[in-house]
């Protein structure tokens, strides 16, 4: 018996909002569209505090590959990432540990990055 495989697509959720807004902001503006754009890159939590918490709180130390967390860097993550999103410390600290949380998260967290970055 054969299976019919369905045809992946690498697609990505957006929110409706976001979406009114990339259509409203960017027609005829070209430089508005490539930073938008950028934003539909969701960030992970882990990624965002590797840039991040080494610059927000400079003396926690960042892990490295295949070691334990510093000591305190973990707090300084979980702390930083519910200010910033609103959600729960033992819910923000579960995302480290594979529970899964919402797509808009990760758009959140790219904003944050370019937000801060400039």
């Amino acid at each position: 018996m054969q299976c019919r495989q369905q045809p992946q697509t690498n697609t990505k959720k957006i929110p409706r909002w976001f979406v009114k807004f990339v259509l409203l902001r960017t027609q005829n503006k070209s430089d508005n569209q490539q930073v938008l754009f950028a934003l539909l890159e969701p960030m992970t939590p882990q990624e965002w505090c590797l840039f991040w918490i080494p610059i927000i709180h400079p003396g926690v130390e960042i892990p490295y590959n295949g070691e334990r967390n510093p000591h305190g860097y973990m707090k300084a993550c979980t702390a930083t990432l519910s200010a910033l999103t609103g959600y729960n410390p033992k819910t923000v600290e579960g995302w480290f540990y594979g529970k899964s949380y919402h797509y808009s998260v990760g758009i959140l967290l790219r904003c944050f990055h370019l937000i801060f970055k400039n």
